[in-house]
């Protein structure tokens, strides 16, 4: 690896005039040649005749040549060696720029590539337990160590490059000038990639880390990527892949596994920069057709006959979908083919799994998370959670029909068949929710635990691809800011809520007899906190709510069945929990501090802002006792843990409401939203539910009820103090808030309790 001193302090002119000096050498040789030309064959011409002028002239026709070559060879080696130069200088010049941005935030950076803060506020007790100020100095440090780190490796891989470019002879032994000398270090880097790749198990260790270090440094090059993906050809990067898993798997625990773990990032990260349409160059659509021909045909690897797994190109490439941002273009396609094969024989992924062999180390997943990769739906759907586009047209779109060869079939319709006659399939919301549709154990475990454990990886990465379908974003994007909601992803939304609301959707999120998608009730929750504006307009027929872009036109029954259901499970509880307060909180600083004709008293608006959220909250609280004391889902433990990761959903709250209404410049509304709302989330999350498990009476879960009265009132609290109100009139707006919190809590808890009968 290049170390820090070194590139920091390299001296690049002599690189530069090596490049010049190379790159006027072409101009001297066919100096040279027209010169050889002129004074030596043309003046013989017509002067010597024979078979001694015959050889003569056979020889100086050659050395013409050998002109030519030398000229090409210097031109390209001059070309090799400006690229070096020009590569070096941008990591010289990132290097630079990222370690005075290091000093100037108070880390210090090692020679050795250690990273430490060394900011003076950490001695002071005060300013280091200030909100945020750990996490902000965490995300600064992790920031620069990730950047550090890729510039070296970038360096380094183009050094590599650039000796292994110039020590190469792709002339063997002949004795003639090369023009086949690389013009580029991409050109350089995929022609060492492909060679290795297509050794494919045959590689050593080391080349396998080779090409590693070759993909990582190069993963978001598009030029590198593009070359190397289109060189290999889709069949034999599914084939080395393929092998190359196989193979490690036998040793899950050695070095060679956590290098094929590896391979699997870079080669996902490098498919997802080679496949993006915008990028120039990109792979081609043909490129892309004849990936998907490859998705049901299987593939060898292993010749022991025994071996209990022969994949197909899906359940390979499933693997390496689960990293990267891909295009739709690309994506979409492949999402459809897949339900296109499945839904002619659900049985398809199945059958081809080594389910009960003896070999319980097979794996088409090497990383080991969300399944052994033998479901390649899950795969793809996890592609769709980190690629927010391609799941958005994907779960709006229309449904696809495919020839197996991936090819469109224009005139075909999808059906299925689970056992009880052939229906159509309507939308691919429908489909992969329908209660008939088998998750597959994707585990090669024979332990019977095990494998139910693994039918929750499917359902789970589908909640992953929903959430960035409705989002806009990552489903494990950190941020706060979120782009405004479309009006496919608003009507998803509403059918998402008809179908997990509506009349059997319970019982596929929490039914009492095994709910098979009960693991994506997480992502559901995560759903309705990005849609709170909508869900409050839902539970309160106020369609005056500020909403993040188009309305999902929620109806009031199936929003608060939906929110009881989703509410059961912890992590869903605490995102809605805490969207509702930052949103509410941002309705209730408009009613204090907005600006307004209406002459409703101040109270009387406060009452107002706080109906709609407390009314969720009191749904949220019959939905944790319900988990907690009825279905016994979940306890307290679990409700309260991973408390402090409400903070992201405050911060995405705050903004779907202070993103969609006017606010008088008095400060960043959003930013104190997020400070002081996220402690008194933490506050109400952190509940004891054991005076309720000693009295039926406490239904009303009252504990919900005081802290859904207390945040009402800090809300007000807020908002007054914003205003500069006296505190006797302060006093009066927390007084109308908690009353309207108390009561509409109580009314949101009793009609989820009426709904059970």
């Amino acid at each position: 690896m290049v170390s820090i001193p070194y590139l920091d302090k390299a001296d690049l002119g002599p690189l530069a005039d090596a490049a010049a000096s190379w790159k006027a050498l072409p101009g001297k040789y066919e100096a040279l040649q027209r010169e050889f030309e002129q004074r030596v064959i043309n003046h013989l011409k017509g002067h010597w005749e024979g078979d001694a002028a015959e050889a003569a002239f056979a020889t100086m026709a050659k050395a013409r040549t050998e002109y030519e070559n030398a000229a090409t060879e210097a031109g390209r080696i001059g070309k090799l060696l400006q690229d070096a130069h020009s590569e070096f200088g941008n990591c010289q010049k990132q290097l630079r720029a990222l370690l005075d941005e290091a000093r100037n935030d108070k880390f210090h950076v090692s020679e050795d590539g250690r990273i430490e803060d060394v900011d003076p506020r950490w001695d002071s007790p005060t300013a280091s337990a200030s909100p945020g100020f750990a996490t902000e100095r965490k995300e600064k440090l992790d920031s620069l160590v990730s950047r550090l780190e890729r510039i070296l490796e970038q360096a380094t891989a183009a050094d590599e490059a650039a000796s292994a470019a110039l020590e190469r002879d792709a002339n063997g032994d002949s004795q003639s000038f090369n023009t086949s000398v690389y013009t580029s270090l991409d050109a350089a880097e995929i022609d060492q990639a492909t060679r290795l790749a297509q050794k494919g198990e045959n590689m050593t260790d080391a080349e396998l880390d080779k090409l590693n270090r070759i993909l990582h440094a190069n993963s978001k090059d598009s030029d590198f990527t593009t070359g190397f993906y289109d060189k290999l050809g889709p069949k034999k990067t599914l084939d080395f892949y393929a092998n190359l898993t196989a193979q490690a798997g036998d040793e899950p625990d050695s070095k060679r596994f956590k290098e094929v773990q590896e391979l699997q990032k870079n080669l996902g990260y490098s498919l997802a920069t080679a496949t993006e349409p915008d990028n120039k160059p990109h792979l081609s659509d043909k490129w892309n057709e004849e990936l998907r021909a490859q998705g049901a045909q299987k593939f060898t690897v292993s010749d022991n006959t025994g071996y209990p797994y022969q994949p197909y190109g899906y359940q390979v490439l499933g693997g390496i979908l689960r990293y990267g941002e891909y295009d739709s273009h690309f994506l979409t396609p492949i999402a459809q083919h897949a339900v296109s094969l499945e839904a002619k024989n659900p049985d398809m992924w199945i059958e081809n799994s080594p389910r009960g062999s003896l070999n319980e180390d097979v794996t088409s997943n090497p990383s080991g998370k969300g399944g052994d990769g033998f479901d390649p739906m899950t795969g793809i759907l996890e592609g769709l959670g980190h690629s927010p586009e391609a799941a958005e047209d994907f779960f709006t779109g229309d449904v696809v029909a495919y020839n197996e060869n991936g090819t469109v079939d224009p005139n075909g319709t999808v059906k299925v068949d689970y056992g009880d006659g052939e229906k159509d399939v309507s939308s691919y919301l429908d489909y992969f929710t329908d209660s008939e549709r088998d998750w597959l154990p994707d585990t090669a475990s024979r332990d019977l635990e095990e494998s139910a454990k693994a039918t929750q990886h499917g359902p789970d990465a589908l909640g992953h691809a929903l959430e960035a379908a409705t989002s806009g974003v990552a489903y494990d994007y950190e941020g706060t800011d979120l782009p405004k909601h479309s009006e496919g992803q608003a009507q998803l939304v509403n059918d998402i809520v008809e179908k997990f609301g509506g009349e059997g959707g319970g019982e596929l999120i929490n039914g009492k007899d095994g709910a098979p998608l009960e693991p994506m009730r997480d992502s559901l929750g995560h759903i309705a906190a990005t849609y709170m504006g909508d869900i409050q307009r839902g539970v309160s027929g106020d369609d005056d709510l500020p909403v993040h872009g188009a309305s999902a036109n929620l109806g009031r029954a199936t929003t608060q069945a939906f929110l009881a259901e989703v509410g059961q499970d912890p992590d869903a509880y605490q995102a809605i929990t805490a969207s509702q307060q930052a949103y509410t909180a941002g309705l209730v600083d408009q009613a204090v501090n907005g600006q307004s004709n209406s002459e409703v008293p101040v109270s009387d608006r406060v009452a107002s802002a706080v109906h709609p959220g407390a009314t969720v909250a009191g749904i949220m609280s019959e939905a944790r006792a319900d988990a907690v004391w009825d279905t016994k889902r979940a306890d307290d433990e679990e409700f309260n843990s991973n408390a402090q990761d409400a903070g992201k959903w405050v911060g995405r709250g705050a903004g779907l409401v202070t993103g969609a209404i006017r606010v008088p410049v008095v400060g960043d509304v959003a930013g104190w939203m997020v400070e002081d709302v996220t402690d008194s989330v933490l506050e109400s999350i952190k509940q004891d539910s054991t005076p309720e498990a000693k009295d039926e009476a406490g239904r009303d879960y009252s504990n919900g009820q005081a802290e859904a009265v207390r945040s009402a009132r800090e809300a007000a609290r807020l908002g007054g103090e914003r205003s500069n109100y006296n505190e006797p009139t302060i006093r009066g707006l927390e007084d109308a808030a908690g009353r309207e919190a108390q009561q509409s809590h109580s009314a949101g808890a009793k009609a989820e309790d009426a709904r059970h009968g």
